[in-house]
């Protein structure tokens, strides 16, 4: 599946989770897998629980997992 083609799925809200981490501070950003025909996780999901409805972002697994490790220093970049 082509990174376009991800946007042409946008999980239920019954998919979406939050991270524990989410749920502990107040945070909404919501998680779901997208998978290809054969069951295989070809992107993330990315969204929004208090505004379902918004397109959400969608990355593939590499860039989902870059965007992870890259979180420390991500935080750090913005005084937090």
């Amino acid at each position: 599946m082509e990174k376009q083609e991800l946007y042409d799925v946008t999980p239920p809200v019954s998919d979406r989770f939050k991270s524990p981490l989410s749920q502990a501070n107040g945070t909404c950003a919501t998680f779901a897998p997208i998978a290809n025909a054969d069951g295989q996780l070809v992107g993330v999901f990315v969204g929004d629980s208090q505004n379902p409805d918004i397109l959400g972002v969608r990355l593939t697994p590499s860039e989902f997992v870059a965007m992870a490790d890259g979180m420390d220093a991500i935080r750090k970049r913005l005084g937090l």
